[in-house]
């Protein structure tokens, strides 16, 4: 019984990331993300619920359309291993109770945003508005004790990528910035810190290795939202213990 609710909660996870792959495409080209139903963009056919089963449908059609063949988007596979990774993550850290399925919520917001960033180079304004706006409530509502401090882990975050926005015009984007007020308003203070560290790093290290492997050019620009994605994710998941573990070590 243990091992059947994280799996279960992990099928849910892979479910809803099939579901993501079709708001990250639709919804930066304005288009409802209910209507018309899932079909492949090349030959316009419907897909049967068959071809919809998460990560299977996409190894068994070799990631090709079963009627003309064309290639399927390796980004529908790897949205839906991140999604049902995070479901099962989320699940082992905190188990059954409130900070799942928040944590889940704000996570799942987080690959969509991070996603439609990474292919458009843009973080809409129908996404993070509404995410600053239910993790204010959520503050209001779960971290009554910690008010300041999440408010403070807000402004925080805010600040620190409004001023490289303004000391270095085109570093930044304001998309970046109010993404960085949400993550700050669901971390919190210290571990905002922890998220703004990790983002900056695994932000250098990506960028770096495609400079290497001559990928892209010191002049193109690479999104930076989904390394705020990922370190704001990882923040939720493990954030305290990090910081715990830290504390200890200069604790002696």
């Amino acid at each position: 019984m243990n091992i059947i609710y994280p799996l279960f909660y992990t099928l849910l996870g892979l479910t809803l990331g099939s579901f993501f792959n079709v708001v990250i495409d639709r919804l930066p080209e304005g288009q409802s993300i209910l209507a018309p139903a899932s079909h492949c963009e090349a030959c316009k056919r419907r897909l049967t619920p068959l071809e919809m089963i998460p990560i299977l449908s996409y190894i068994f059609l070799r990631g090709r359309c079963r009627t003309c063949h064309e290639k399927i988007s390796p980004r529908s596979l790897v949205v839906e291993i991140i999604t049902g990774l995070l479901f099962l993550l989320t699940w082992l850290r905190f188990g059954p109770g409130w900070e799942t399925l928040l944590y889940s919520f704000y996570g799942s917001l987080l690959i969509v945003i991070g996603g439609i960033d990474l292919e458009h180079q843009k973080i809409l304004n129908i996404l993070i508005y509404p995410a600053i706006g239910i993790s204010i409530i959520m503050i209001l509502v779960l971290h009554r004790g910690d008010l300041w401090m999440m408010f403070l882990g807000g402004l925080i975050g805010f600040g620190v990528l409004l001023l490289i926005a303004i000391i270095a015009p085109g570093a930044m984007g304001m998309g970046d910035v109010k993404l960085m007020l949400f993550l700050g308003f669901i971390n919190g203070y210290p571990e905002i810190v922890i998220t703004l560290f990790t983002a900056f790093v695994l932000g250098g290290l990506v960028s770096g290795i495609l400079l290497a492997l001559k990928k892209i050019s010191k002049k193109d620009a690479i999104a930076f939202g989904p390394f705020l994605a990922a370190a704001g994710m990882f923040t939720l998941l493990y954030g305290t213990r990090v910081l715990e573990w830290y504390l200890r070590r200069i604790g002696g």
